[in-house]
C-alpha cells in the first residue's frame, strides 16, 4: 500500500493518509469541503458537494484512477433534507458511472457533507 499525501488536500486531521492503493483498489479518506489550510469551502450543499467531490478527485487522481473507476461511495450529510440537492450535484460526476453507494445522515464537524470513495482500477465486469 502506499500513502498519499498532497499539497492541495487540508492537511489531515489526524493520523490517517488521503488515500491508499492496495492491489487494483485505491481507498480515499473522508473528505470535506475544505482547502488546504483547512477552510470550509460553500455555505450551502451544492457548493459544499463539487468542494467535497473535487477532493476525492484530487485523491483519486494521485493513484491515476478517476470517477470512472470509482465502485462504491459512502456519503454521509449533516441533515438528510439535503439528499435531493445533494444527488443533483453528485449525479453531474457521475455522468457514465453508477458506483455502489451508502447514503446516511451524520455528525459532521462544522460541514455539511463528507464522501469517501473506492476505486478499481482493473476491468468492471459488470454493473
Amino acid at each position: 500500500m502506499t500513502p498519499s499525501e498532497t499539497d492541495d488536500l487540508p492537511m489531515a486531521g489526524g493520523h490517517y493518509s488521503h488515500g491508499l492503493r492496495a492491489g487494483d483498489f485505491v481507498y480515499t479518506a473522508g473528505q470535506t469541503p475544505r482547502d488546504s489550510k483547512r477552510s470550509v469551502i460553500g455555505s450551502n450543499i451544492e457548493d459544499q458537494t463539487v468542494a467535497t467531490l473535487q477532493n476525492v478527485q484530487r485523491v483519486l487522481a494521485k493513484f491515476g484512477a478517476t470517477f470512472d473507476n470509482v465502485v462504491k461511495v459512502t456519503v454521509h450529510l449533516s441533515d438528510l433534507a439535503y439528499a435531493s440537492r445533494f444527488n443533483a450535484v453528485y449525479a453531474r460526476y457521475f455522468p457514465n458511472n453508477r458506483p455502489v453507494r451508502t447514503l446516511t445522515g451524520s455528525q459532521l464537524n462544522g460541514v455539511l457533507v463528507e464522501i469517501d470513495a473506492v476505486a478499481f482500477l482493473g476491468p468492471i465486469a459488470a454493473r
